[in-house]
């Protein structure tokens, strides 16, 4: 029994490069973000790191979310708190630098809603806002030629919520 008009060897080609498909296809079947990747060293860290359930499309983009040592009370003003001090042996620093001369971006979320940092474009008179913000910058010192590179190591938040006026409930409106 034959197919009429196709010609054998056109059949096992088409099953040939079928199967090949498949089996090369598996073998470099990769999701961005689930290998496993260290670029924690140097950073503070409460004791321990705790994963959140990530849905598939976060996998995907390759986003990990993962707790932070930073610490909020809902409507508590925080002024000025030291996080940690960390010393950068020359691999840490070459680490970061790396990440800084490839436009590393730190993203938060709190209560489901991303940080985002404003921007002022002068061109349009107007204030974008950009998610999450850079490791730091290369740039230099006045009247220096050399550049350095800076690490972004004083954050500020504001975080806007909305106070319930029957109740004392409140909820975070903006990061």
């Amino acid at each position: 029994m034959g197919f009429v008009g196709i010609r054998p060897h056109a059949i096992v080609l088409c099953v040939y490069l079928t199967l090949l498909l498949f089996v090369g296809g598996a073998r470099c079947f990769y999701l961005p973000g689930v290998a496993p990747q260290d670029f924690g060293k140097g950073r503070c860290y409460e004791d321990k790191i705790v994963d959140s359930a990530e849905n598939l499309g976060e996998v995907l983009r390759g986003d990990r979310i993962e707790n932070s040592p930073y610490v909020f009370n809902m409507r508590e003003p925080q002024l000025c708190k030291v996080l940690c001090l960390v010393t950068l042996d020359a691999e840490d620093a070459k680490n970061l630098k790396e990440k800084i001369d490839d436009d590393y971006r730190v993203n938060m979320i709190l209560d489901n809603l991303p940080l985002v940092m404003p921007f002022k474009r002068a061109d349009i008179d107007a204030t974008i806002y950009e998610h999450g913000f850079p490791v730091g910058l290369k740039g230099q010192y006045a009247e220096k030629t050399k550049q350095k590179h800076f690490i972004y190591n004083h954050l500020a938040f504001v975080i806007r919520y909305h106070k319930r006026e029957d109740t004392d409930a409140a909820r975070v409106v903006g990061f």
